[in-house]
């Protein structure tokens, strides 16, 4: 009989790159989940959002954001918030791609440069791309 060990989650940063947006419904919800998960199990979690995902963090968007089994997209956003995931928004994503103004977003988004993202990788025990 084999035996599984879990790692200890203190002190473990994980970094999410988030490039999906709203035109891919599906693809979106697992990773907010994720990070409150990971968020409640102690782990230091941020999730970076460039390319079409900062359009998931306009306000209202995440309730136009369908899941196939009922309710929207908000119910994640909100517990990954709750369990105390940084939310950071790559700023060229936001103003070039997305055309989205900082007064735009939902409270609790950090809008910061693309070389953010590298720095945060850096420092991760681990990166998750979603």
């Amino acid at each position: 009989m084999t035996e599984t060990t879990s790692a200890d989650p203190a002190g473990k940063k994980i970094l999410m790159v988030m490039t999906t947006g709203p035109e891919d419904p599906d693809k979106t919800y697992a990773p907010f989940y994720t990070a409150a998960l990971m968020a409640a199990m102690e782990i230091d979690t941020t999730m970076y959002f460039l390319m079409h995902a900062p359009e998931l963090l306009k306000k209202g968007a995440a309730e136009k954001v369908p899941l196939k089994k009922g309710g929207s997209l908000k119910m994640f956003v909100d517990m990954a918030l709750e369990n105390g995931v940084k939310f950071l928004a790559c700023a060229e994503s936001c103003r070039d791609l997305c055309e989205i103004a900082p007064g735009e977003l939902i409270d609790g988004v950090k809008l910061v440069g693309s070389a953010t993202m590298a720095d945060l990788a850096l420092e991760a025990d681990s990166v998750l791309s979603f």
